[in-house]
């Protein structure tokens, strides 16, 4: 297919992201169709955030793994904008399609999708697919009645092909857009746990020119029959999103979309007869049920009867919602910005951010001129940073800060440590990368950073080969349970022969003489071990012969970046004798409680001999978050592709 995106030749050009919860059927169908697209499947990828489903879902994503290029998170149930955000910043492609769990594809709709940005390619243009029932929930009068009648929950009746329409038709599930455009002007604000997350988004997208274009031919089936209670239910959440919208953007449009004004006075009539309303409908929609089991048609009379009563429900649920909304104690929803917490007041003792993945501030840089030209268009941005470590040391007792944990899903205390800390212009500071540890789990910064890089960069397969170079640490314990095929190992001393395990389990290799068959993994991890290496060289080479073609190696060191080349702070001489050229340097070991030399803090030429080992793509993630603990100048890891 000849694309806009021709240039991203292996790259998918198609996200297609759904959130699910707790509906494994559902999404087992939502999948299939997935596998029978039109689009060529190197073409896109698929992206499945679990939102704390406690059913089967896993087995039924796991299941899917060898069919799509699927990739997988689960977070804690947090609700539908947060996972959309987990979603969209796990997505590589230049385009992202929202999707629902409870919706089939036909087969030409994701090839639909990237035909109608291919006909609109400026970033502002999102495309909204069509949406029909499928034949169960077509049997269904209160489902006729809320898409094709009342149109409650799609209004495609009144919609004329490739028409261009506003922010108020940017439906979550059936809607795809340009990702670096949400990613530079707004994500989805995580106080939307349901309803009114996609238009409250597109609301804050118009101001910067969002345009919707209507592709009848982008087609999906809704494959759920709600039932009068389901949808009741649902008006009644949208009622409380709606009240929410209309706070966080106080304007009469807004207002009217939301269908909040005079909402207490009418709430005063509707509250003595909530229930009877509520009782009539659902006889009515029981009779209904009845005649069409029975292959009987309603007459003129009670269809109107049972359509009345329907908006009666609808309305009453939604007023309901909102009255209880309003009169709930005021949470943070007022404060939440799609900027990052690092922007707004310092200080604070808690953070309350649900969205933590939108804090971290990530560029992928290929040389040193590569991070002169970040410091040069980002400088504004690097002195906020520089400010914001400064004004959490200007309480010289403090002993931890506020912060969220990747790895926890939810907010903590970091401890800072000064027992490594040196002097900047005469004050104390922490050696950052390696404090600011979680109260939860007990990883420190460069290792939760490591974590999260893993799951949003590498995105290893549920069961994908990955060899740690370390066993003993809580990064391989943590790395375990997610990932089950991952092997660690220590250096436990020359006279032991690579491969061989300990009677605690502990698996000693040399990392310059591995014992791995050649392409046996999939993602090599080593995080902060190569500097002790008196040639660091052949651990490279090794890493390339036992990595699969197409494998990712990520990788952390001292790394100056402000040096062209690598500092040697120390030789290994051909007797054994080691020859220090800079004060010597022990690190912290599990093992050895004197430590281990460090050899190196390596410099932009490590890139370059990271490359001559075997690999491509290779690139230095340069990162930073004030709400994920991320702190200090210039943090960076290492990715590789294995040629």
């Amino acid at each position: 297919m000849s694309t806009l995106y021709s240039s991203v030749t292996s790259a998918p050009l198609i996200s297609a992201v759904i959130c699910t919860y707790n509906r494994s059927d559902y999404l087992e169908q939502a999948l299939e169709s997935l596998c029978h697209q039109t689009l060529d499947k190197a073409r896109f990828e698929v992206i499945v955030i679990d939102d704390g489903s406690v059913d089967d879902t896993q087995s039924v994503i796991e299941s899917f793994t060898r069919r799509l290029a699927l990739h997988s998170a689960y977070q804690r149930n947090s609700g539908l904008a947060s996972a959309k955000n987990h979603g969209l910043f796990l997505a590589r492609s230049p385009l992202v399609a929202f999707l629902d769990d409870d919706d089939v594809l036909d087969a030409r709709c994701l090839e639909e999708h990237c035909l109608a940005h291919q006909r609109y390619p400026d970033p502002q243009f999102a495309v909204l697919g069509h949406t029909d029932l499928a034949e169960g929930p077509r049997q269904s009068q209160l489902m006729q009645y809320v898409t094709a009648i009342g149109q409650h929950l799609f209004c495609y009746p009144s919609l004329q092909p490739d028409a261009q329409l506003d922010y108020t038709f940017f439906w979550g599930g059936r809607s795809s857009c340009k990702r670096a455009f949400l990613l530079e002007h707004g994500v989805f604000n995580p106080v939307f746990r349901f309803g009114a997350e996609d238009i409250e988004l597109g609301y804050r997208l118009s101001r910067v020119g969002l345009k919707v274009i209507y592709n009848a031919k982008a087609i999906s089936r809704m494959l759920r029959t709600l039932t009068l209670d389901d949808f009741c239910r649902r008006c009644y959440l949208q009622g409380r999103s709606n009240w929410v919208f209309s706070t966080l953007h106080d304007s009469p449009e807004i207002r009217q979309w939301a269908q909040t004004d005079g909402i207490e006075a009418e709430w005063a009539l509707i509250a003595p007869r909530y229930d009877e309303i509520l009782a009539s409908a659902r006889g009515l929609d029981r009779l209904a049920h009845e005649r069409a089991r029975v292959g009987l048609q309603l007459d003129p009379l009670t269809t109107r009867l049972l359509h009345r009563a329907y908006e009666m429900s609808f309305r009453a649920s939604r007023i309901k919602g909102s009255i209880e909304r309003m009169n709930e104690p005021v949470d943070d929803h007022r404060h939440w910005s799609a900027e990052a917490p690092e922007d707004r007041a310092e200080g604070t003792e808690t953070i309350t951010v649900v969205d933590p993945a939108a804090t971290l501030e990530m560029h992928t840089l290929s040389d040193q001129a590569s991070l002169h030209a970040l410091r040069h268009t980002r400088s504004s941005a690097i002195e906020h940073q520089r400010l914001v470590e400064d004004r959490l040391l200007q309480d010289p007792f403090a002993t931890d800060i506020a912060g969220y944990c990747w790895v926890c899903q939810q907010p903590t205390r970091l401890a800072i440590d000064y027992s490594s800390a040196y002097r900047v212009q005469g004050k104390l500071t922490p050696n950052w990368r390696e404090t600011l540890t979680c109260a939860c789990c007990g990883l420190h910064n460069r290792m939760r950073a490591a974590i999260q890089l893993i799951e949003t960069e590498l995105r290893p397969a549920p069961h994908a080969d990955i060899y740690l170079t370390e066993q003993t640490t809580a990064v391989f314990a943590h790395l375990k349970r997610r990932y089950p095929n991952v092997i660690g190992s220590e250096f436990l001393g020359d006279e032991r022969e690579p491969g061989w395990v300990s009677a605690a389990g502990i698996r000693h290799e040399d990392i310059t003489r591995l014992s791995f068959k050649r392409a046996a993994f999939d993602v090599i991890l080593s995080f902060d071990v190569i500097e002790h290496l008196p040639d660091h060289q052949p651990a490279l080479a090794e890493f390339a012969r036992i990595l699969r073609p197409g494998g990712c190696l990520l990788l952390s060191a001292p790394f100056i970046a402000d040096r062209a080349e690598t500092l040697v702070r120390a030789r290994l001489s051909e007797n054994g004798q080691i020859h220090h050229l800079a004060p010597p340097e022990y690190h912290g070991d599990p093992l050895r409680s004197e430590g281990c030399l460090c050899y190196r803090h390596f410099g932009w030429d490590l890139l370059g001999e990271i490359s001559a080992a075997g690999f491509t793509q290779v690139s230095a993630l340069h990162y930073w978050s004030r709400t994920l603990g991320y702190l200090g100048a210039d943090q960076m890891m290492i990715r590789a592709i294995r040629q």
